[in-house]
């Protein structure tokens, strides 16, 4: 899924540069400062998830180069720690892995394909669901983590297919052959890591999740 910096045209990976620091720079405007600093214990999980997420992303199968899946797990890091410090936390650990690829002209548009767009899409699927869908348990677990993961998760890999086939990277007969036939064999696992982990952590650590509460979901 990562993408090397000979795959892309050196402008566009430029221009994703100009985009990644443009969102950077307004999440951090906006996190949660105030309170993330005065939670001791919110550092620790903060660190902990985004060092477990790490490992996942290190750990890559493909054939061909951007060819492959590796596990996101942004969602419930996403439900974990609300927008701003989900992309803060994704774009973190897509430096620690471009430190051990060496691929840093692509690393802007690796954090914007594998990290931004899924975790925007996990964030805004979960606020749809809790505007409009009963606030239930089951409808947490399985809409806004079980299902928005595959959600997310299938939009990073269209958004990347889309693009290596607007550049001519790889033709739409190629992604057919080697890509595309596996992508059902990825997303159900990431849909199903999601939903477990999230509710494990609403039976452990409800605390945890900063888009849960049982007030809400347990009335």
């Amino acid at each position: 899924m990562k993408l090397t910096d000979a795959l892309l045209p050196a402008d566009l990976l430029l221009l994703a540069w100009f985009i990644w620091l443009l969102i950077g720079i307004q999440a951090v405007r906006i996190a949660p400062w105030r309170t993330f600093l005065a939670r001791s214990q919110l550092h620790h999980v903060f660190l902990g998830a985004s060092v477990a997420l790490f490992l996942m992303w290190m750990f890559e199968v493909g054939v061909r180069p951007a060819l492959g899946f590796h596990f996101l797990c942004v969602t419930v890091y996403t439900l974990m720690f609300g927008w701003s410090l989900g992309v803060i936390g994704a774009s973190l650990i897509m430096i620690g892995v471009t430190v051990i690829s060496g691929d840093w002209t692509a690393l802007a548009m690796n954090a914007l394909l594998l990290g931004i767009l899924p975790v925007s899409v996990s964030y805004g699927v979960h606020l749809l669901v809790y505007r409009y869908l009963p606030h239930h348990l089951f409808i947490y677990v399985f809409l806004s983590a079980f299902f928005n993961a595959m959600l997310a998760a299938g939009a990073a890999v269209l958004a990347l297919s889309l693009l290596l086939v607007a550049t001519e990277t790889y033709t739409l007969a190629r992604l057919s052959q080697d890509y595309f036939p596996y992508a059902p064999l990825y997303l159900f696992p990431e849909g199903l890591l999601n939903g477990m982990t999230t509710m494990a952590l609403i039976g452990l650590r409800p605390d945890w999740l900063k888009t849960y509460d049982d007030a809400i979901y347990l009335k």
